[in-house]
C-alpha cells in the first residue's frame, strides 16, 4: 500500500493482515510462514512478521530456530506485544518499542511471540470511575496492536499477524491492527465451520470498535476485511478436489469467499518443516501452490 504526501513522493505503507482460525491444525502457521517469505523471495517485499501464537511460537521458531530453547523455559529475552499490554496493565501511557529480529536466510523481519500472551486479558485493566474512562481503556486494549505497530508501518510493504486459534481479547486486538484477515481452513466440515465464526470475530471487532470511537468522539477507525479462507492440506484425484472437499471449497465460496488458489498435502511441506527450511527450497507440486496462493494474496489483500 502507498500513499502520495504533500511532497509528492511515494511512501510506503504497510498492508496488515491477520491470519485467523478458531480451529488449530488447519495449516495457519504454515500458510502464514510460506506467504511471507513469498512476497519477499518472488516479490522483493518487505515483509514484517508478529507472531502472537502464545502456544507453541511456531513461527517465531521456523524462521528463528535458536528461540526454541527461550519458549521452552517460558519466557522470550525480547520485548514483544505482550509488553504492549503489561504496559497497559501497569495504567501506563508509555507506547513501548519492540524488538525486531529478522532471519538471515530469508530476511524476514519478525516480532516474535512470547508465552506469556495467554495473559492477555481485559480483565486486567485497571478499574475506572466513570463510563467514559471504561471505555477508554476498552478502546486501549483493543488498538493495543495498531498502535505499538504504527511506528513501523512505513518501514515495510507487509506486516502479517500470526494468531492462536480461539477468538480471544488478544485475537480482537489483531482483527483491529488489520487492514485485512485471511482464515486458513482445511476443506472438511469439522475445519470449516471455523470460517464463519472468523468472519463474524470480524464482524464484532468492527462494529464494538465503531461503537467506542463514536462515543468517546475520537478518530474513526478503518475497519478490517475478510479477503477469503485459504485451503489447506487439500487432498485431490486426477487433479480435482476430491468429491467432499470439493463440497465444502464450493459452500465456503458462496457464503464467505475462498481463494481460488489451494494447497495440498504432501512430503513437501512435511520435509521443509523437518528441515527448517520453506517448501520453496523443497521444490514440486505444493511449492508451485504457494507461488500461486502468494500472487492471489497480493491480488486480495490491497
Amino acid at each position: 500500500m502507498n500513499y502520495w504526501p504533500a511532497s509528492g513522493r511515494i511512501t510506503m505503507v504497510a498492508t496488515i493482515v491477520g491470519f485467523i482460525s478458531e480451529k488449530g491444525g488447519v495449516g495457519k502457521t504454515t500458510c502464514c510462514y510460506h506467504i511471507a517469505i513469498g512476497l519477499k523471495k518472488y516479490y522483493k517485499k518487505k515483509v514484517l512478521v508478529i507472531d502472537t501464537d502464545y502456544q507453541r511460537g511456531g513461527i517465531t521458531c521456523r524462521l528463528i530456530p535458536s528461540m526454541l530453547e527461550h519458549f521452552k523455559k517460558g519466557k522470550v529475552p525480547n520485548r514483544t506485544i505482550y509488553t504492549v499490554f503489561r504496559t497497559l496493565y501497569a495504567d501506563s501511557d508509555e507506547n513501548p518499542e519492540l524488538d525486531i529480529v529478522n532471519s538471515s536466510h530469508y530476511d524476514i523481519s519478525l516480532i516474535p511471540s512470547d508465552p506469556r500472551l495467554t495473559e492477555v486479558t481485559i480483565d486486567k485493566l485497571p478499574g475506572s470511575m466513570s463510563i467514559k474512562d471504561s471505555n477508554m481503556k476498552l478502546l486501549n486494549h483493543l488498538s493495543a496492536i495498531k498502535n505499538a505497530i504504527e511506528r513501523y508501518k512505513t518501514d515495510f510493504d507487509y506486516i502479517l499477524i500470526d494468531t492462536h486459534p480461539e477468538v480471544s481479547d488478544l485475537l480482537r486486538s489483531v482483527i483491529y491492527a488489520c487492514d485485512y484477515c485471511v482464515s486458513p481452513v482445511k476443506l472438511d466440515l469439522q475445519s470449516s465451520v471455523g470460517v464463519p465464526t472468523a468472519i463474524e470475530a470480524i464482524k464484532q471487532v468492527n462494529e464494538d470498535g465503531a461503537m467506542l470511537t463514536k462515543a468517546l468522539n475520537t478518530e474513526e477507525h478503518t475497519p478490517a476485511k475478510f479477503a477469503g479462507a485459504i485451503g489447506m492440506m487439500a487432498r485431490e484425484y486426477s487433479e480435482e478436489l476430491i468429491f467432499t472437499m470439493k463440497k465444502q471449497y464450493v459452500r465456503l465460496k458462496k457464503t464467505g469467499g475462498i481463494f481460488n488458489n489451494y494447497v495440498t498435502e504432501g512430503d513437501g511441506i512435511r520435509v521443509a518443516a523437518e528441515n527448517y527450511i520453506s517448501v520453496y527450497d523443497v521444490g514440486g507440486k505444493q511449492a508451485e501452490q504457494f507461488i500461486a496462493v502468494t500472487k492471489e494474496f497480493i491480488e486480495r489483500c490491497k
